[in-house]
């Protein structure tokens, strides 16, 4: 094709200049006027809210804080939650409102159709000068003066309304008769304002003002165009705005001529009778425009219309509240609360959006922000307003799930159906990098620049430069759904899927339990807040947090909080300020240090339901939210989180039919009367949730809770009260300072002195009467008396005895310690080395002293019966303990003692150890006494029954003379003893003892004969299971000469206190202990310094105990090894074994002994010492 040049198109002269002009014109407008394109958070008030007329006329707040509506229909107010009309039960006259304005005594005037009506001490009253109605003109026609005048357009003309001496309502005409003749303005006012003495008002084509009785009118000359002056503002830094019909002008402090503030074009043509303009809370002066609503910034003039979210019919009034929010009212549509600001700027398909279901947001490093929906995606340039389909070239279906920004400035989309697009901004190239198998609910991409995907069948790694992708953990994460992802400070992956939690960490990938029980059908949602908690939801309402960590399990409890508890939630996500933000069916909330937030549409957001993932955290602090009907900005989020101050406020309070008002309120008791209260709240203007609490003293014990705005009290009884009220905002979760009404409830006449003389008159009568019933009263008394003295008699009788039989069982208990400290001397002096006599012998001299602390007691009248005392204690630890002593008391007849105690039993268990011990010695003392040349066994085994609790099955067999079968039951009672047991030492208290404390602990005993002759007693004992953080733990004193010289001693342990007990007192007796938390650390210890000698505990996270001995023999075959556990090792077929062994607790002394051995002597396994003899049950 050939193009030909046109000479006739090329711009000639005056043309070429005139066409230059235009475009400069049209530049300047465009920067003059700036169309604004984001969605407003408007909140429509109609008849659900309560406002049953939807054609506003205007609008006005007063110094209390309620909002007054006047409508074509009548007044209405808002309360803080809805709008409630007023009429006849306040004393209005319902009619059109037409004016407003309040006076400087705080009451309010209202310009009705029907005429001026005034609101004092809560009812409205006609104001009518000489009888006669008056009536204003429509529009901003009422101004307060300094005097509590109230200057009035009626009929077009400007009047001064004031009460003479005897509060009659005068009316007078401020202008002469000559001065309407020579000011034609004066018969054509349009609207009043009154400022510092200066009465400002609209006449006829000019704007005038009155101050102190002198008329002054402005003109051109003072920069005042022709127009109709319908609208005043007092800003607050001092100037004067007014607002005609085609203009807009401002008058500086202190300045004798105005500023023009005028529209470009026609955008401020508006034929009203009255035009608003109001102030919001940054200054910026509002007002309506032909298109909607004009904002000026200070600059310039902000546009809003149609696009933005307001209705397409006219403005017709307009205020700035106390919250700094902006009331629009309408022709038809209600009223419109812009309760956001510019806090939030809300994108629909109307701003561009390629869909309005929106499922990701991502910032790319070019300052664009790109969408994904279900129809593809948007694109929000840096300096747009306005969003532009997304450029992919992408074969359909377009419903895409993800959009993530990677580093090198290329955007990646994942689609529902798999596909994984890769688009280059600088070649426009869009490329299919890879097709996952499964559909796609999400991705996600780390720290270390690695994409993840989500599917409906497990989790996917993809390398983004080479489009490889594989199934991640495939042996652990089920092909089920997973949902979520969420990377915390550590660098850690946390995983919710359908099949649980999983944690990617140290390049593999571990499943995680969540304590204490998994969500049915798994987890949905996760996230890390950076102070380290982890937060998770399922598919049921709630939400779970906890501390993030390295262990194979973690604890999350529900947040205490009654929305949360009720919100189905759709994303978890953390912003840059450490906030946690939670979406879901009921709006967002937002965990901000402490505080938990609720934001809705109430508060500018889009849409109440969220979209699963749907969340992005700008680096500014913004943040971008995802709905199903477009995307919210939250610009500010500080300021929607801010604390806001509620303040209730009775609206009337009524005692049948009495109003109850003043500081001391009275009203006369009546019969059936009822008191009415009913409140509203202030400070709430967005309509957010709020509820009531109140409580009337001497009635309610606690507060009450309503959501409804009023309370009610029947059949109250005479007497002074007092009533508390408190708003709850429920999406702050806060309470507002309490208020309170005193009143009193006059008593009626029976109640007055006269009736109360009759009353004692009556009183004295009785009391004759009664005296004379009393006395026969008294003699069946008498006879009850002596029935109570035989009962009580026989009831100490049976105290005494319990107390005898405690004394017996004390006295019967010192036996067994006392001998076996006795054995342990006797052996000693044999020279036997087998055990640690003087240990055995401080241990027995213990449990005496304690048995002589109960007898201090039962002296002392403290103790009428045996108490238990439930503690936390090591098992294994106690159970060696009674095995030594129970050694010693079977080897005084030559008997053989075997302990058999089950792999499984328990580390740390809660029970009373000293009262088990007690049983346990006496079974076993009883064993002793009736066995020669046998044996006597200690079996001990668990199974678990509940979370966190296992029933011990402890059983004490021997080969002794045995029970007879029909003795059984009866050997339980005190001083009973077996028809075979005549020839030996003993009071028969033993197993009469060990029933009571098994009583006290719900166990009972059983008596069976063993298998080869003897007897076997046992039973069974429900305990809860100890974790070692809860134990009290301290090492006793004692390690006599032992000098550390400064060796090194590496000290392993995953529990604080006891690692840093250890190395306290090692420290303290000249080591250098060096610490560690776990195996790995400990092996890193070893790599890096030489150490002498390792204490190791035996079951920790990660590499136990017996790997570390395997690696140390490994590494370091010279270094001895020493198990310090609350479990024993048991034996291993590779023959590992550590140098030596001690069961937790034990004492200091102990402890330093057997390091001191370690490092003096060479190294022995820990198989070759000697210890009480255990063995397997069965």
């Amino acid at each position: 094709m050939t193009l030909t040049r046109d000479e006739s198109l090329i711009p000639h002269g005056r043309a070429h200049r005139r066409a230059c002009l235009l475009a400069l014109a049209v530049c300047l407008w465009a920067w003059q006027l700036v169309a604004q394109a984001a969605q407003l958070p408007l909140t429509l008030y109609d008849q659900g809210s309560g406002l049953t007329s939807l054609s506003v006329v205007r609008i006005y707040q007063d110094r209390e804080g309620f909002v007054w509506v006047g409508t074509e229909k009548g007044l209405y107010r808002f309360d803080g939650m809805a709008f409630s009309q007023v009429g006849a039960e306040q004393g209005f006259q319902v009619s059109e409102v037409i004016s407003f304005d309040e006076d400087v005594r705080g009451r309010l005037w209202v310009g009705s159709r029907a005429g001026l009506q005034l609101r004092e001490g809560g009812r409205f009253g006609w104001v009518r000068p000489g009888g006669k109605p008056l009536l204003a003109d429509r529009g901003q026609t009422l101004a307060a003066d300094d005097a509590g005048g109230m200057w009035l357009v009626s009929g077009n003309r400007l009047w001064l309304l004031h009460e003479d001496g005897e509060r009659n309502w005068k009316v007078t005409a401020p202008f002469s008769e000559q001065q309407r003749q020579a000011v034609p303005g004066l018969d054509k006012v349009s609207a009043v304002f009154h400022r510092n003495g200066s009465t400002w008002f609209g006449c006829g084509a000019q704007l005038c003002s009155l101050r102190q009785g002198q008329l002054r009118q402005y003109g051109p000359d003072a920069g005042v165009p022709a127009d109709k002056w319908l609208g005043f503002l007092a800003a607050r830094d001092g100037s004067l705005w007014v607002r005609g019909i085609h203009s807009v002008r401002a008058l500086a402090p202190g300045s004798e001529q105005f500023v023009a503030r005028d529209m470009p074009g026609d955008s401020a043509d508006v034929a009203a009778s009255s035009i608003d303009i109001a102030q919001d809370h940054e200054g910026r002066v509002l007002t309506r425009s032909s298109t909607g609503l004009a904002r000026w910034n200070g600059e310039r003039w902000e546009l809003f219309g149609t696009d933005d979210g307001l209705p397409k019919v006219g403005i017709s009034a307009l205020i700035v509240d106390q919250d700094g929010t902006l009331w629009i009212g309408t022709y038809g549509r209600g009223l419109l609360h812009w309760s956001g600001g510019d806090a939030v700027a809300n994108w629909t398909s109307a701003q561009g959006l390629s869909g309005s279901l929106i499922w990701s947001i991502a910032r790319a490093p070019s300052g664009a922000v790109w969408v994904a929906d279900d129809w593809g995606g948007s694109v929000i340039g840096p300096a747009q307003d306005h969003a532009e389909p997304w450029p992919l070239a992408v074969a359909p279906p377009h419903q895409t799930r993800t959009v993530l920004a990677a580093a090198d400035g290329s955007i990646w989309y994942f689609l529902f159906d798999g596909r994984v697009l890769r688009y280059a901004p600088d070649s426009r190239e869009t490329r299919v990098v890879a097709t996952l198998p499964f559909l796609v609910r999400g991705a996600f991409r780390d720290s270390q620049g690695r994409f993840w995907a989500y599917t409906l069948g497990g989790l996917y790694a993809l390398d983004g430069a080479t489009g490889r992708m594989e199934r991640a953990a495939p042996d652990l994460i089920p092909t089920s759904m997973c949902s979520d992802l969420a990377e915390d400070r550590a660098g850690r992956l946390w995983a919710a899927c359908s099949a649980g939690l999983f944690r990617y960490g140290n390049g593999r990938w571990a499943h995680v339990k969540v304590e204490p029980e998994e969500a049915l059908g798994g987890y949905e949602n996760v996230a890390v807040t950076p102070d380290g908690r982890l937060w998770l939801s399922s598919l049921q309402p709630g939400l779970l947090g906890g501390a993030a960590g390295d262990a194979d399990s973690v604890k999350l409890t529900p947040v205490d909080d009654p929305l949360l508890a009720d919100s189905r939630i759709y994303f978890l996500r953390a912003d840059r300020r450490g906030r946690l933000w939670v979406g879901g069916n009921n709006g967002v909330d937002v965990l901000s240090g402490q505080r938990w937030t609720r934001l809705t549409s109430r508060d500018g957001l889009l849409w109440d339901e969220t979209n699963h993932g749907a969340f992005h955290a700008d680096e500014d602090g913004s943040v971008w939210i995802g709905t199903p009907v477009g995307l919210s900005h939250l610009l500010k989020p500080e300021e929607l989180l801010a604390p806001r101050e509620l303040h209730p406020w009775f609206v009337s309070a009524f005692y049948n039919g009495q109003e109850l008002a003043g500081a001391h309120a009275q009203a006369d008791f009546g019969v059936g009367g009822a008191l009415m209260l009913r409140f509203a709240v202030l400070g709430n203007s967005s309509g957010s949730p709020v509820r009531f609490r109140y409580r009337l003293s001497d009635i309610d014990n606690d507060w009450v809770d309503a959501p409804a705005r009023e309370a009610r009290y029947a059949a109250l009884p005479p007497g002074s009260y007092r009533f508390e009220l408190q708003a709850v905002d429920e999406n702050q979760r806060r309470l507002s300072a309490p208020i309170s009404l005193s009143f009193t409830l006059r008593p009626p006449w029976w109640r007055s002195s006269p009736a109360f003389a009759g009353a004692a008159l009556l009183l004295l009568a009785a009391i004759v009467l009664a005296w004379r019933w009393r006395v026969r009263v008294l003699v069946k008394h008498a006879q009850r008396l002596e029935q109570a003295v035989t009962v009580r008699t026989g009831q100490l009788q049976n105290v005494m005895r319990a107390r005898s039989m405690l004394l017996a069982r004390i006295s019967h208990d010192l036996r067994s310690p006392l001998a076996g400290i006795l054995e342990s001397v006797r052996q000693w002096r044999e020279g036997s080395r087998r055990r640690d006599y003087p240990a055995l012998i401080e241990g027995s001299a213990r449990q005496q002293l304690d048995l002589i602390d109960e007898l201090l007691e039962f002296s002392r009248d403290e103790l009428t019966d045996l108490e238990l005392v439930e503690a936390p204690g090591y098992l294994h630890a106690f159970l060696h303990g009674v095995a030594e002593q129970a050694t010693l008391l079977a080897e005084r007849r030559g008997n053989r003692f075997v302990a058999a105690y089950a792999d499984d039993l328990p580390a740390l268990v809660r029970l009373d150890f000293r009262r088990l011990r007690q049983v346990l010695v006496n079974l076993i003392g009883n064993a002793a006494k009736f066995t020669d040349d046998g044996y006597i066994q200690l079996a001990v085994t668990a199974t678990p029954v509940a979370p966190r609790h296992v029933l011990l099955h402890i059983a004490v067999e021997d080969s002794g003379i045995g029970i007879e079968s029909s003795e059984r039951e009866r050997l339980a009672q005190p001083f009973v003893r077996g028809g075979n047991a005549t020839h030996y030492d003993g009071y028969g208290l033993g197993l009469a003892i060990v029933t009571q404390i098994l009583e006290r602990m719900n166990a009972r005993l059983s008596i069976d004969a063993a298998p080869g002759g003897g007897s076997r007693f046992g039973f069974l004992l429900d305990v809860a299971l100890a974790d070692e953080s809860e134990l009290d733990q301290e090492l006793s004193a004692g390690g006599g000469a032992v000098d550390g010289a400064g060796r090194r001693v590496l000290v392993v342990d995953d529990h604080p206190q006891s690692r840093d007990m250890l190395c306290d007192l090692l420290d303290g007796f000249g080591f250098e202990s060096v610490p560690a938390g776990s195996g790995d650390e400990a092996l890193a210890v070893l790599r890096e310094q030489a150490v002498e000698l390792v204490v190791t505990d035996q079951f920790m996270p990660g590499m136990d105990g017996w790997a570390l001995l395997r690696a140390v023999r490994r590494d370091c075959p010279g270094v001895p090894v020493l198990l310090y556990s609350s479990m024993p090792p048991r034996a291993r077929d590779d023959g590992l074994a550590f140098d030596d062994a001690l069961l937790k607790p034990a004492s200091g002394k102990q402890l330093l002994e057997r390091i001191d051995q370690l490092l003096a002597t060479p190294r022995v396994g820990w198989g070759e010492r000697s210890e009480p003899q255990q063995t397997q049950p069965g």
